[in-house]
């Protein structure tokens, strides 16, 4: 049996190692467009940046998940939250991360299942010929960490029911 304390390891890792990649992809977008709007001033554009920037982009944003929830940098607004007992604030707060576990879950299922499909079809881009599943696999990974992340923090919060 995992613990709490074990699963929340785990999951940081995991996390800080994906924003780790997220932030090597934002800097690689972040040169890949500035030398493409250079090349292109020029008369050389660079072949298959739009693919990349794509691709990346993709990874940027969902590899930047869990990181997000573990750093608790989501919107929240607390205006009613606050009027509640800490009981009934601690419920909800085990009921929306459920939600989300379910959700996460059923999205990395789905995303990870489209990476089969497009491996099995052999998709790949038009301009460079990059396989599609790749990316696939990593947003399905990434949602497989924020449902593990967010079941860390219900168990973190199992301690204060008895408070």
């Amino acid at each position: 049996m995992i613990t709490g304390n074990l699963l929340k390891s785990l999951t940081c890792r995991l996390s800080n190692w994906m924003e780790i990649i997220a932030g090597i992809a934002l800097v690689g977008i972040m040169l890949l467009s500035g030398w493409d709007i250079v090349g292109r001033i020029f008369g050389y554009p660079i072949p298959g940046a739009y693919e990349i920037i794509s691709f990346a982009g993709g990874l940027v944003i969902g590899l930047a998940v869990p990181v997000t929830t573990k750093v608790k940098g989501h919107v929240c607004v607390d205006l009613l939250l606050e009027r509640l007992s800490k009981k009934t604030r601690l419920f909800l707060a085990v009921m929306t991360r459920s939600i989300g576990i379910v959700t996460f879950l059923l999205m990395g299922y789905g995303t990870i299942m489209m990476g089969i499909r497009l491996r099995a079809a052999g998709e790949v881009t038009a301009a460079l010929g990059l396989p599609f599943y790749h990316v696939a696999y990593a947003l399905g990974g990434a949602f497989f960490v924020e449902a593990l992340l967010l079941l860390s923090e219900i168990i973190e919060q199992r301690g204060s029911w008895n408070e």
